[in-house]
C-alpha cells in the first residue's frame, strides 16, 4: 500500500512576493497594469518547498501540471521530489500523494474522491489513487484511439469518466464512473458535461482561434466563435468547461521583431470566459506566460467556475486565482 507522506512547505498570500516575482520574472509583458492583478493564493520556494530541474541537455522543469479540486483546493505535481501536493480551500499543506517515478507530467481530481496522475512518456500509465494514497487503479494508456501514449495532449474527469486527449484532435474515454477500466469510446474535440464536446483550432491566416462547442461527434456543431487577436495568436493554452456548460478559453497572444534575433516584443495569456452558446461573459489579460521551465498545465477552471493561474518567477512557484466568478 502506498501511504501519503508529509513534507512542511511554506504558504504565503503576500501582495509583496508577487511583486518580487514580477521584478524577477524574465518574460512578461507589460500590457496590464499590477493594480489589476491577482493576489497570489499560494507561493512556493523553489527546492525548500517545492522541486525543479535544470538541465543542460534535457528539458528544465518546474511542477508540470496543478488541478483544482472539488472541495475548492489544490493539486500541484512535484514530480522532482516524486510527490503531488495537496493543498486545503484555505491553502494549508495537506499529506502529498507520493509518486513511484519521476516522469509523471498531468495530475488531477475526480468525483472529489480520486486522485489521478499520468505518465505518458516512460511507463506510460494512469494511476488513480484513493484519498488514504493507495493506488486503486493502474492503467495501461496505449491501446484503442490511443496508438502512442507520447501523443496524450490533455486529461479530463467528467461525471463519466476519464478521457484523454490525443494530438488535439479527438479524446478516449479510458475509465468508468467508477475509474475502472472501460469500453474505450471515441469523441472528436474535448468532451465537456451534458453529452457535448469542444473544438479548438488556430485561424493562421488571420492570427486568431476559432472554438465550437455542440454535441459529442456531431456533423455540425450549434456555435462558433472566432476570437481575433490584439496580437497574433501563437497557441491556445486551456480550453474547458464548467458543469453548467460555460467556456474557458485561454490564448497566447505575442509580438516577435520583424528584424534578426527575431525576438519577442510583447506578449500575454488573454483569459476569456464564455456562456454555453460562446457570447463573453468576461475576459482579463494575463502578463504570466510560459518560462523555460517545462510546464504541461498553466491555467485551470475551478468547480465553481473559478479560473486558476500557476506561473514560474525566480523566486517560486505562484498560484492565483481571478475572478471567475460567473452568474
Amino acid at each position: 500500500m502506498n501511504t501519503r507522506n508529509t513534507r512542511k512547505t511554506l504558504l504565503v498570500a503576500c501582495p509583496l512576493l508577487l511583486l518580487l516575482g514580477l521584478a524577477g520574472f524574465p518574460r512578461i509583458s507589460h500590457a496590464v497594469a499590477a493594480d489589476d492583478l491577482p493576489e497570489p493564493f499560494l507561493f512556493l520556494a523553489w527546492d525548500a518547498d517545492v522541486g525543479r530541474f535544470l538541465g543542460d541537455e534535457a528539458d528544465s522543469e518546474g511542477p508540470k501540471s496543478f488541478a483544482t479540486k472539488a472541495d475548492g483546493g489544490l493539486l500541484i505535481l512535484d514530480q522532482v521530489n516524486l510527490r503531488i501536493l495537496d493543498f486545503d480551500p484555505a491553502g494549508r499543506e495537506l499529506p502529498a500523494y507520493a509518486l513511484p517515478g519521476p516522469a509523471f507530467d498531468e495530475v488531477g481530481e475526480a468525483a472529489g474522491r480520486f486522485v489521478l496522475a499520468l505518465d505518458r512518456l516512460v511507463t506510460r500509465t494512469l494511476l488513480v489513487y484513493d484519498l488514504d494514497g493507495s493506488i486503486v487503479t493502474e492503467l495501461d494508456l496505449v491501446g484503442h484511439g490511443i496508438e502512442h501514449a507520447g501523443l496524450i495532449t490533455a486529461m479530463f474527469a467528467r461525471t463519466d469518466g476519464v478521457w484523454l486527449e490525443v494530438s488535439h484532435r479527438h479524446s478516449v474515454r479510458v475509465l468508468d464512473a467508477a475509474m475502472g477500466p472501460c469500453e474505450r469510446r471515441i469523441v472528436l474535440g474535448r468532451p465537456i458535461e451534458g453529452g457535448r464536446s469542444l473544438i479548438g483550432t488556430l485561424d493562421r491566416p488571420a492570427g486568431g482561434a476559432r472554438i465550437s462547442i455542440g454535441p459529442r461527434n456531431a456533423a455540425k456543431p450549434d456555435a462558433t466563435l472566432t476570437i481575433p487577436g490584439e496580437l497574433p495568436i501563437r497557441r491556445i493554452v486551456a480550453l474547458d468547461a464548467d458543469a453548467k456548460g460555460r467556456v474557458l478559453a485561454v490564448v497566447h497572444e505575442a509580438l516577435f521583431a520583424g528584424t534578426t534575433p527575431f525576438g519577442v516584443l510583447d506578449e500575454r495569456y488573454r483569459l476569456i470566459r464564455l456562456d454555453n452558446r460562446l457570447a463573453e461573459l468576461w475576459s482579463a489579460r494575463s502578463p504570466w506566460v510560459l518560462t523555460e521551465l517545462d510546464q504541461r498545465q498553466e491555467v485551470r477552471l475551478g468547480p465553481d467556475g473559478g479560473v486558476w493561474q500557476m506561473f514560474f518567477t525566480w523566486e517560486g512557484v505562484f498560484v492565483v486565482r481571478w475572478d471567475g466568478r460567473t452568474p
